[in-house]
């Protein structure tokens, strides 16, 4: 195998990327769904517009790392939503190169591990649904595994015969410090990530010996690229007297009860989950659409591998330091412990620890091939082939599911639009960003309102209609926003139902 060993990452990445364009071709979606999708492609087209007029970039809720991406996209291929799709495919294709690279850096000769790591990063269900999406998730996670790749060399290159020496080491980690801020001014979760960094460096740093001034220099210039790409993102909104892009992080707090809470208020009203919050985040180890189940005694195995290589020598003769072992295993500890704090339940967050799960299992296999007798490599083959078919079927099933999920809102937005005379204004929620985006209906979403913005549309001479989820409205949201208007347009005005759309009503409002 060692023959073709450097091929392998290349045609991680184009097995990655054909998976991708098959599953996108195939199903038509364009990457739009929900609600963010959406806020992010329409930020774009105005940041385009403002660069284009020579304006400051406009306000934002979250950071602009990937919308700058896409910015860059649309200037090849025009103003669509492609662009955004394409930026995810491409950086989702490229973490299962990334994957095989990191598994052969850790341990060297692990091939097989590798391939099967990379193969599993190429076919995972979520990470290849977030790959096809209008989304920041798969362009913050590429970011982070250069940044952790970079890292690994890093501690290389300053290990007492590596190959290298500390001065070329600072290139290293001067790319995982730009990759890291890269990562977090795509997805703020990701700047957790410079605490097993910041630990992983300084026990690079011990194991290498270096004195007290080159681990100065080496701290002063990470923590100098990460301000500095700090300071380039946030100057624009600085200047205009405000600090834009922060709306997630003035939304979600984090509170250690949370992860045995089933029950649950934030911003978006109030939840009721099948499970506590801390055994939802948990669950990837053993979730078909991250970790197949037939994989997760490879991932235990490759992190006691990972332990125990801090004290052993490894079958390649290679010495495994702590500071890889704090690198691997403190990413997904740290993402995990802030995750089962919050108060929301998402089932793309946990996307941003699936690279060093992957990771652990490519070691788990090796450590596994290397140890058991010749006569039970074949039941192992066996296993690790019906785990990576497992994982490429689930794929298919939630790709199909979520599809149809888009296709019965866009069919609902169509259907709605029929019904609505010319000139008709609709109230509605959940699916205001898809109406806009589909139709030309004039559509005003109800969170947004006041009572007064309500209460003159109500006494408007345009028709009125309203589009909502009742059920969803009355348990979520009682109290908040869309039930009050919800409640307050019952009271004082006829709701005249006009048709059913799956859980969505539309009525005709009719007074005063």
């Amino acid at each position: 195998m060692a023959r073709y060993e450097r091929w392998f990452p290349l045609l991680l990445f184009l097995l990655a990327l054909l998976v991708r364009a098959a599953a996108a071709g195939l199903t038509r979606f364009d990457g739009l769904y929900g609600q963010d999708p959406y806020a992010y492609y329409n930020f774009t087209l105005q940041l385009r517009q403002a660069l284009a007029a020579g304006q400051l970039p406009p306000a934002f809720f979250w950071p602009m790392g990937y919308p700058m991406l896409v910015a860059a996209a649309m200037s090849f291929i025009g103003e669509q939503p492609l662009a955004g799709q394409l930026v995810s495919i491409f950086t989702g294709a490229l973490i299962a190169p990334l994957v095989y690279i990191l598994v052969c850096l850790v341990r060297p000769g692990a091939y097989l591990g590798g391939l099967v790591a990379g193969l599993l990063a190429a076919v995972s269900a979520q990470l290849l649904l977030s790959s096809l999406s209008v989304m920041s998730d798969a362009a913050a996670v590429f970011w982070a595994t250069v940044s952790a790749w970079a890292m690994l060399r890093y501690g290389q290159a300053v290990r007492p015969g590596g190959e290298t020496d500390w001065r070329l080491g600072l290139g290293w980690l001067a790319l995982a410090a730009a990759t890291l801020a890269a990562a977090t001014l795509t997805r703020w979760v990701s700047g957790l990530l410079i605490i097993p960094w910041g630990l992983s460096a300084w026990l690079a740093c011990r194991e290498g010996h270096l004195p007290w001034r080159q681990i100065a220099l080496a701290g002063g210039m990470a923590t100098f690229i990460g301000l500095f790409f700090l300071a380039l993102h946030f100057a624009p909104s600085l200047t205009q007297g405000e600090i834009a892009h922060t709306g997630d992080l003035e939304v979600v707090t984090w509170n250690p009860s949370n992860a045995v809470r089933q029950t649950v208020s934030n911003t978006d009203g109030t939840f009721h989950y099948q499970r506590p919050i801390g055994l939802y985040y948990a669950l990837p180890v053993i979730h078909p659409a991250y970790i197949f189940p037939l994989f997760t005694p490879f991932l235990l195995l490759g992190l006691w591998a990972l332990w125990v290589g801090d004290k052993t020598t490894t079958t390649s003769g290679y010495i495994l330091p702590a500071s890889q072992f704090i690198l691997l295993a403190g990413w997904p500890l740290i993402v995990y412990l802030f995750l089962a704090g919050i108060s929301w339940q998402n089932w793309r967050f946990p996307l941003t620890f699936f690279p060093p799960l992957v990771v652990l299992v490519g070691l788990g296999v090796d450590w596994v091939w290397a140890r058991w007798e010749r006569r039970w490599q074949p039941v192992i083959g066996v296993v690790l082939g019906a785990a990576l078919i497992g994982s490429l079927a689930w794929g298919v099933r939630d790709i199909s599911r979520f599809t149809a999920w888009k296709e019965s809102q866009l069919a609902t937005v169509k259907a709605v639009e029929t019904q609505l005379p010319p000139g008709a204004t609709l109230l509605l929620f959940e699916l205001t960003a898809t109406m806009r985006h589909y139709t030309d209906v004039a559509a005003i979403e109800l969170f947004t309102q006041d009572e007064a913005d309500v209460v003159a549309l109500a006494a408007g001479n345009k028709p009125l209609y309203l589009l909502l989820n009742v059920d969803q409205v009355a348990s979520q949201w009682v109290g908040k926003t869309p039930h009050q208007h919800y409640l307050w347009l019952q009271q004082h005005r006829e709701l005249q139902l006009i048709g059913q759309y799956g859980p969505y009503t539309l009525f005709r409002v009719i007074g005063p």
